[in-house]
């Protein structure tokens, strides 16, 4: 975890609200967290479609389950702590360690029960592309994480608090972008940042991808890879996905 770093407290306060605690149900949790794909730009308006990110293997079990933050949520209080999602897994479109599906689904059970996500996203222009990721190698560069963690139950506070933590991220020789070092249970999903030098003193902050597994030294998808599967599920990513869901939304009990 990071101790007074301003660029670990510039993603929390830009991103802390694009995550979502996430997990099959009863079983091993992670994060996930929003996205915005720049579908058109137009001089008068963006045209974004909103996705759900997180790692596949949180996403393989029929009931799953979505914590409400509580500080997302517009009223105050109008929400239950947890949504279970029956059907989980046949929600999800799914390669390379990822799983996506449109965030719909959020939105409408929320507008059914009478209140709104109060959300941040990663951005299409924060979201790294392949020549933002070329000068990745063998040597660390800094990044952070931003995961909600697993505690004990009856442990005071939080279930699932939001937290950052920080290391390094190298290309190995196969290609494939790691984490250096274990994360704290939870990470699993979580988005990846990093700060790219520009020029003199300043830097761009870039979300390079996920975190796909729960391993030492874990893969880190990236946004290339991530992009390649959006652009696989054409205009209606998930036929029939809304109907088959629809629903099958339910409020657990506290």
């Amino acid at each position: 975890m990071t101790e007074e770093d301003p660029i670990a407290d510039l993603i929390v306060e830009t991103w802390g609200g694009c995550t979502l605690p996430v997990g099959p149900l009863g079983g091993r949790g992670g994060t996930a967290f929003l996205y915005n794909e720049l579908v058109e730009s137009t001089p008068d308006e963006d045209r974004v479609r909103e996705w759900l990110l997180t790692a596949d293997v949180l996403t393989r079990s029929e009931v799953g389950e979505v914590r409400l933050r509580p500080e997302l949520i517009q009223p105050a209080g109008a929400a239950a702590d947890h949504l279970a999602v029956l059907e989980f897994e046949q929600g999800w479109s799914r390669a390379a360690k990822v799983a996506l599906m449109r965030s719909t689904l959020l939105h409408e059970h929320a507008e059914r029960k009478g209140w709104s996500w109060s959300t941040q996203q990663v951005t299409d222009g924060v979201a790294a592309r392949s020549e933002h990721l070329r000068g990745l190698g063998g040597e660390p560069h800094t990044a952070y994480a931003l995961g909600h963690v697993t505690t004990e139950p009856g442990t005071p506070g939080e279930p699932r608090p939001l937290a950052i933590a920080t290391s390094g991220v190298t290309r190995d020789p196969d290609r494939v972008v790691r984490w250096a070092g274990a994360l704290p249970d939870g990470f699993t999903g979580a988005p990846v940042f990093i700060a790219q030098h520009r020029a003199g003193r300043e830097f761009a902050m870039l979300c390079i991808g996920l975190i796909a597994d729960g391993d030492r030294n874990p893969t880190v998808v990236t946004f290339d890879t991530i992009r390649k599967l959006i652009d696989r599920q054409g205009a209606d990513p998930t036929p029939g996905l809304r109907d088959r869901l629809a629903g099958l939304l339910r409020r657990r009990a506290a």
